[in-house]
């Protein structure tokens, strides 16, 4: 039954890394994102933006059901930052999905109604809740991933590698939104480097 479970979540692993690549530049290439400036609105009024962020959504949601995959392929070896890495990744890639359902679904929403809703001065990106909720939701997701992939570095079942790309990847492309006009450049990194090392966990899981 466990072979059956960890194949699922090596094409789930292999699903997450290939559409997180294809979200991520698809989003670089369609959205106006050079002409950002003082408002978000600019790129959700782009007729692209709700098929690039549902394609984000699937993805970060397959690589959240694929890390149970990777966790049960270590089981019989699992230790402590393993366990701890598992459910830290799983918070965290929850709260990201959150976030990202948020501005898919409702940004648009939010357009319609009072455009000044979305600017960086606005009351949504000036709240006490929703600017620390979004940086919350990167850190945790960031260090979730590098516990996993020193769990993976540690246990040796799964390949070492593909855990460094893991655990180096996910925090540049989690906390990209820090480097303010630099983050599509260096969250394009990130998510590279994060999606090769879940594309080849995938593959492993398979075999």
């Amino acid at each position: 039954m466990s072979d059956g479970f960890v194949s699922i979540g090596g094409y789930l692993n292999l699903i997450a890394g290939i559409t997180l690549i294809v979200y991520w530049y698809a989003f670089a290439i369609f959205m106006p994102y050079g002409q950002l400036s003082t408002t978000i609105a600019i790129l959700v009024k782009n007729r692209n933006w709700s098929w690039i962020n549902a394609l984000g959504v699937m993805g970060a949601l397959t690589g959240l059901l694929g890390q149970a995959a990777i966790y049960v392929a270590q089981l019989n070896v699992a230790n402590l930052i393993s366990s701890i890495g598992f459910y830290v990744a799983v918070a965290g890639t929850t709260l990201l999905i959150g976030t990202m359902l948020w501005e898919t679904v409702l940004w648009p929403i939010l357009l319609k109604q009072d455009e000044t809703l979305l600017s960086f001065s606005g009351p949504i990106y000036q709240s006490k809740v929703v600017l620390p909720f979004f940086i919350a939701a990167g850190l945790i997701y960031s260090l979730g991933y590098v516990l996993v992939g020193i769990g993976i570095v540690q246990s040796g079942v799964l390949p070492r590698m593909a855990g460094i790309l893991m655990a180096v990847g996910a925090p540049i492309f989690g906390l990209g939104p820090m480097f303010g006009k630099l983050q599509a450049y260096i969250r394009s990194v990130g998510v590279t480097v994060m999606s090769i090392g879940l594309i080849w966990l995938g593959f492993k899981l398979l075999a």
